[in-house]
C-alpha cells in the first residue's frame, strides 16, 4: 500500500488544530462548531475527527483491506499524532495542568437503547456531512452529533466519556500516551466501540439512500 503523504499531513495538522483550540472552549460549545468548520475549509479532505474515519470505512468496501481499511487507519494514526503534537506544546507551556485533564477514567458499554440513539446519531450526521455543501453545516453537525451522544450516556448509563471519546477521539488518545499509557484500553475500547456504532449508522443511512 502507497501512503498519501497529503492526506497525512492534512490529518496531523487538523488534529492538531482541533487539539489545540477546542479544549480550552469545551466540546459542543458554539466556538467549536466554528473551529470546525474552519478547519475542514482549511484542510479540505481531511477526516480530523476519529468518528469522521471510522464512518468513512463502515461506508467504503469493507471487504478492501488494502483500499479502505489501511488508508483509514493511516488516518486515524495521523490523527493522534496531530493531537499529541498540540497536547506536548500546551502541557509544556502550561496552557492545561496535566495531559490527562480532560479525559475521565473508565468506559462503560453503551446498552441496547444508548447503542440504537448512536447509530441513529452518525445516520443522522452522514445524511447532513455528505449531502451539505457547506464545512459550517458539517461543523454545526458534529456539535449536534456529539450532544446526542453525550445525551445517551448521561441519560442511560450516567457516563458522559464515551460521547467525548467518539468526537475527540484523537485528543484522548493522545492524551492517554502522553500520560505513559493511562486509562488506555478505556479509551481505546470507546474508541472502537463508538466509531463503530456511529460508522454503522452512515452505513445504514447509505442503504437507505439507495434503495429510496
Amino acid at each position: 500500500m502507497e501512503m498519501d503523504m497529503n492526506a497525512m499531513k492534512e490529518e496531523i495538522g487538523g488534529a492538531f488544530v482541533v487539539a489545540w483550540l477546542v479544549v480550552g472552549m469545551g466540546w459542543g460549545s458554539l466556538g467549536a462548531a466554528v473551529v470546525m468548520a474552519g478547519v475542514w475549509m482549511a484542510f479540505s479532505g481531511a477526516h480530523v475527527l476519529p468518528v469522521i474515519t471510522w464512518m468513512h470505512m463502515m461506508t467504503g468496501d469493507l471487504s478492501d483491506a488494502e483500499g479502505n481499511w489501511m488508508p483509514n487507519g493511516m488516518r486515524l494514526l495521523a490523527q493522534i499524532v496531530g493531537a499529541l503534537l498540540a497536547i506536548l506544546m500546551m502541557t509544556e507551556m502550561g496552557a492545561i495542568e496535566s495531559t490527562w485533564d480532560q479525559v475521565q477514567p473508565g468506559f462503560d458499554a453503551p446498552d441496547a437503547w444508548g447503542a440504537i440513539t448512536m447509530v441513529a446519531a452518525g445516520a443522522i450526521f452522514w445524511t447532513i456531512h455528505t449531502r451539505a455543501d457547506s464545512a459550517w453545516v458539517s461543523g454545526f453537525a458534529v456539535m449536534a452529533l456529539a450532544g446526542m451522544m453525550g445525551m445517551t450516556y448521561d441519560v442511560m448509563a450516567g457516563e458522559v466519556v464515551a460521547a467525548t471519546v467518539s468526537t475527540t477521539g484523537a485528543g484522548e488518545m493522545a492524551s492517554s500516551i502522553a500520560s505513559s499509557g493511562h486509562e488506555i484500553a478505556a479509551i481505546a475500547q470507546a474508541w472502537i466501540v463508538d466509531g463503530l456504532l456511529c460508522g454503522l449508522g452512515a452505513l445504514v443511512a447509505v442503504k437507505v439512500d439507495e434503495m429510496v
